[in-house]
């Protein structure tokens, strides 16, 4: 009988890891050039995706405006604190040093890391221990081994109290191998937490992840377009995307501006528009191919008219491909100074990612990503941060994210390459911009990894006019995602 019941128990472990790690492949990363982009986003969790390559480690210069004067830190405001609190919730409210850190629980903290820290968040880790007088354990492994590593980790007992997650992971790592957050511990109508990013991946009213404002550690998926003003002027550019920008309030800087700009780039030899991902159009647009309502997901192919958003969307990717003045991801040339335009994310503006060496980032601008009108959005997968099935310290993993995430916690300017870096982040990471979550690239691979970017690869490489039938027939690729998706997030109770 005892070895029935071993055998039992060992084929529900199997079964489990079976599943799960089917659930992880199928929220995979794109395996396609168009979205290639995301091999080299060393900073994005959305890879517990099988195809992201691990970058260098961090050559930011080490500068004393980049370590924290713990004596000034307790004067420090959060930022991040917004007017109107009720004071119910008064221990995550309350500034670092003074009030809030003292409440934190003893025992350690296990964090599942895909990377090594960076500079500053390794600052934020030995702040967090002085404090405390707790121990952060941090167990390294390479984006393609984190589902994996996590799934086993959890079967075998030793879940880690603290994960990350991205739009490339919802609903399948949310619903598989993550526990809803509890209020006691996390004190979720606190004013710290970015409620925006955390809807974003709510279901039927339970929270899975946190988020706080400007965080790298949230935001650092958030899109922007890199130029060389230089580079441009040579091409006979004499007005920068960003000057355009802050001229006309959004108004001047749009679709055909860029495709101007793209163009008269690539006639002078140089690579016009470079992106990290094809979807670009469409999500600055405020389009995807699915929609998300906290319950479920809704399909938007299938009935798409010639006038619809999204068509226009990728009928001006589609013509900027077929006049050869749009590439995928390229930040070898845009390093070596031959792309006039740059659309990735806003790790690129953080001194400490290794993207760009300071000296060649000095010259560099950024803008916000141009959309069709003045009406644009900001294409996003932000990054939250929960606690796995079976963590040992939930609550001491809530006390270590509230501190963790917030900028006032360091030196946060000094993270930046240059100042209209800083600028332009602010500006695309405020409470007030238009944003688009990438609900249809999780929800699009569910079930088979790389669906996602097989359709926007066929997208763009379709003629303009062939567009809308294109959308259409890519109705029932997105659906079976859509279907498998919804039961399992009907199995979220409050």
């Amino acid at each position: 009988m005892k070895a029935i019941s071993i055998a039992k128990r060992f084929t529900s472990v199997l079964a489990l890891l079976l599943a799960i790690m089917m659930i992880f492949a199928a929220c995979g990363g794109d395996e396609t050039t168009s979205n290639a982009s995301d091999n080299a986003d060393q900073s994005d969790i959305s890879s517990v995706e099988s195809d992201v390559e691990s970058q260098p480690e961090d050559t930011g210069d080490e500068t004393e405006s980049n370590q924290t004067n713990t004596s000034k830190q307790t004067q420090q405001t959060n930022p991040s604190k917004q007017p109107g609190t009720t004071g119910k919730y008064d221990a995550f409210n309350n500034d670092q040093d003074a009030n809030f850190i003292k409440n934190a629980p003893k025992g350690e903290v296990h964090v599942l890391m895909w990377r090594t820290f960076h500079k500053s968040e390794q600052l934020l880790v030995d702040q967090y221990q002085k404090l405390t007088g707790n121990k952060v354990k941090v167990t390294v492994t390479t984006e393609s081994e984190y589902p994996t590593k996590l799934v086993s980790m959890v079967s075998g007992g030793n879940s880690p109290d603290v994960i990350c997650f991205s739009a490339g992971n919802f609903p399948g790592l949310v619903t598989k191998a993550l526990q809803p957050l509890q209020n006691k511990y996390f004190q979720l109508d606190s004013d710290c937490w970015n409620k925006n990013y955390m809807d974003a991946y709510k279901i039927n009213g339970v929270y899975f992840g946190v988020a706080q404002p400007k965080s790298w550690s949230c935001e650092d998926c958030t899109y922007v377009t890199y130029y060389s003003p230089q580079i441009l002027k040579n091409c006979g550019i004499t007005t920068t995307p960003y000057q355009l920008y802050k001229d006309g309030k959004g108004n001047k800087w749009n679709w055909e501006k860029q495709k101007e700009i793209a163009l008269a780039v690539k006639n002078k030899g140089f690579n016009g528009l470079s992106v990290q991902s094809m979807d670009m159009f469409m999500l600055s647009a405020g389009v995807d191919f699915a929609k998300y309502d906290g319950s479920k997901y809704t399909n938007q192919l299938g009935k798409v008219k010639g006038t619809d958003l999204l068509t226009k969307a990728w009928q001006e990717a589609a013509e900027l491909k077929q006049k050869e003045a749009l590439t995928g991801w390229d930040l070898t040339n845009v390093q070596q100074g031959k792309v006039g335009l740059f659309t990735a994310i806003s790790y690129g503006l953080y001194n400490e990612g290794n993207w760009f060496q300071s000296s060649f980032a000095k010259g560099l601008e950024a803008v916000p990503v141009a959309g069709p009108t003045s009406t644009t959005y900001t294409p996003v997968r932000p990054k939250c941060w929960g606690v796995p099935k079976k963590a040992k310290n939930p609550e001491g993993a809530a006390y270590f994210l509230r501190y963790f995430l917030d900028t006032s916690a360091f030196n946060f300017s000094s993270t930046f390459h240059n100042k209209q870096f800083e600028e332009v982040y602010n500006i695309i990471t405020s409470s007030s911009a238009k944003k688009t979550v990438m609900h249809g690239w999780g929800v699009s691979d569910y079930v088979e990894s790389g669906t996602y970017s097989k359709i926007c690869n066929a997208l763009v490489a379709t003629s303009p006019a062939n567009i809308n039938q294109q959308l259409n027939s890519k109705k029932g690729s997105v659906q079976t995602g859509i279907a498998r998706a919804n039961k399992d997030l009907a199995r979220i109770k409050k």
